[in-house]
């Protein structure tokens, strides 16, 4: 589930998660791996991203969504993508909600 801050609250190991990408976060990651973060941005990536940028974006938002240590949030985004890796997606939905394909689907009328 997102909320309004892009937070996203991932179930893991009988914790409740939260992860926070955030402008700060990616534009380290843009130092790395260019602006358009190999692709993943702007939709130049087919298939599955480079699994070393999945877990440094989920790594930095872990970073700060729960304040923990750079080599914490690495070896814990590990483990979580390791386990389900749609986890990417529901990171990159909570930090850009207002991107074409991320709407939320109308309600059924009554």
């Amino acid at each position: 589930m997102a909320d309004v801050t892009g937070a996203l609250h991932h179930d893991f190991g009988g914790k409740t998660y939260t992860l926070r990408l955030t402008l700060g976060g990616i534009s380290k990651l843009q130092g790395k791996y260019g602006n358009d973060l190999g692709g993943l941005l702007d939709g130049g990536i087919e298939g599955v991203p480079p699994f070393g940028m999945m877990i440094d974006i989920i790594a930095a938002a872990l970073e700060k969504g729960e304040r923990i240590s750079a080599d914490d949030a690495a070896d814990l985004a590990d483990d979580m993508l390791t386990a389900d890796r749609s986890i990417m997606e529901k990171v990159m939905k909570a930090a850009f909600p207002d991107q074409v394909g991320n709407a939320q689907a109308p309600k059924a009328k009554t």
